[in-house]
């Protein structure tokens, strides 16, 4: 005789989250675009702090365009 395999339950094939609204992943361009935005922030201090054009343009720029990464919203 042979044995047919079990069937599993339905409720083992469902991940926990099936009973609630799906869930939505972090897009690529948040990944990207808020950590550049926080070390823009973090180098706005410094540039605060030292007082050099330099560290001021990098702040600015790196705060900018993880402005511009993160609001594209494109979700890859």
């Amino acid at each position: 005789m042979t044995e047919r395999p079990r069937r599993r339950r339905q409720s083992w094939n469902r991940s926990q989250s099936d009973g609630f609204r799906p869930i939505r992943q972090v897009g690529l361009a948040y990944s990207v675009g808020m950590p550049l935005m926080v070390v823009g922030v973090l180098l706005l201090a410094v540039a605060a702090a030292e007082g050099t054009t330099f560290f001021w343009a990098l702040a600015a720029g790196m705060f900018i365009a993880g402005l511009l990464v993160a609001g594209s919203g494109r979700i890859t």
